[in-house]
């Protein structure tokens, strides 16, 4: 253990010294995330608003054929109205977001709305124009029914009323389960990169890893004292990136919690320790996958490739944490990075099973230890580690 403490120390020492590395993987985490984060939240509230105060330019074609409608449009005051016959002229010249076409072929009338789909604007507006098309059309049936002296009731054999049980507190641990997975495992794997490329294919080029050989420390203990130097980092970093989410979440930070409602985030210190001791065998399998691909690459711009490859492969495990998975497999979780996000995102929600921590924990592991194995025959077969 002395041997490899040793090594621990050298890599962590060199790193300390590097400033810029050091507060790439320190301070960047916690102060890039939150004002990310915090971003994000911003321009999505100011968009929001943004839509609901703009006022788009609607044409309407035939309006002659229910001058009620275009009437009750123009009140909402939530369109400019434009008349015209042409719906292509209208959208290039007038510069409209949507198009209303009313026809009356006989006694019902019939609606065709116009729109660009590949315009978010436009998208808005034939949206908002289809609600209050909706509203009116059904103002319209309450007062023929009305007139016939029924009740309107006739038309609702039914009411449906909807209760969400869940608190606002869980309604935003779905939010942030979509959220806080995809960083921690970025910031895991980023944050260990560049150590991980140095102390391996980065002393190869430098020379200095047959110095590393010749000396009494076994080859075991070298990779075990490289691969922990990595775990350390990327723990650290992971950390960092954890401090700075949670800060930004109890500065009050709000998520959409369900339809309009506006609620503001906390992450209970426990699930927040939770998902901390579920990341560490993942930054295990990360640590030693990268440093087994540091020591069989023959330089650092080789590993490099090799580990876009892998970081792309990640993202795309990484990212199914975006769209919550209703009720996962129990397959699932013994795909490694994907149980880890599919866990994380169940401890923020508070529905986490014994079962899927244990696959989780238990299969990362092997993983692990696996890619440690293949590590460690890359440092024993000179064939392998001074390939050129």
């Amino acid at each position: 253990m002395r041997k490899i403490s040793l090594i621990l120390k050298k890599e962590l020492l060199e790193i300390v010294r590097d400033r810029q590395t050091f507060v790439l993987i320190v301070v960047t985490p916690l102060v890039f995330y939150p004002l990310m984060i915090g971003a994000i939240g911003y321009f999505t509230q100011m968009e929001k608003i943004r839509e609901e105060k703009a006022i788009y330019k609607l044409g309407i074609i035939h309006p002659a054929f229910d001058l009620s409608l275009v009437t009750h449009i123009k009140e909402t005051g939530r369109f400019e109205v434009i008349t015209g016959n042409d719906v292509t002229l209208m959208f290039d010249k007038e510069k409209v977001k949507a198009v209303l076409k009313i026809m009356d072929p006989g006694q019902e009338k019939e609606i065709v709305i116009y729109y660009d789909g590949a315009d978010k604007e436009s998208q808005s507006a034939m949206e908002r124009i289809t609600e209050i098309v909706s509203e009116y059309s059904d103002s319209l049936v309450q007062k023929r029914i009305s007139e016939y002296g029924l009740s309107p009731k006739i038309l609702e054999p039914f009411i449906i009323e909807k209760q969400n049980i869940a608190g606002a507190e869980r309604m935003g641990g779905v939010k942030l389960g979509m959220l806080i997975p995809y960083f921690l495992i970025l910031m895991s794997f980023g944050g260990a990169i560049h150590l991980a490329s140095n102390i391996t294919a980065g002393e190869k080029e430098r020379r200095t890893m047959e110095t590393l050989l010749v000396t009494n420390v076994k080859r075991g203990e070298i990779v075990i004292g490289k691969m922990l130097s990595v775990f350390s980092i990327s723990l650290l970093t992971t950390i960092s990136g954890v401090v700075g989410l949670i800060a930004t979440f109890y500065a009050g930070f709000t998520v959409l919690a369900g339809g309009e409602e506006i609620v503001s985030v906390a992450i209970p210190w426990f699930s927040c320790l939770l998902m901390l001791v579920v990341m560490l065998p993942l930054i295990g399998f990360f640590s030693s996958l990268l440093v087994a691909i540091g020591s069989a690459s023959r330089n650092m711009n080789e590993a490099g490739n090799y580990i876009s490859y892998i970081f792309f492969v990640i993202i795309i495990l990484a990212i199914f944490s975006v769209m919550r998975l209703t009720a996962p497999a129990v397959s699932l979780f013994f795909v490694p990075v994907l149980n880890t996000a599919l866990l994380q995102q169940q401890i923020l929600v508070g529905e986490f099973r014994g079962l899927s921590l244990i696959i989780t924990l238990s299969s990362t592991i092997i993983y692990a230890s696996m890619v440690f194995f293949i590590a460690k025959v890359s440092f024993e077969k000179e064939k392998i580690l001074f390939r050129s």
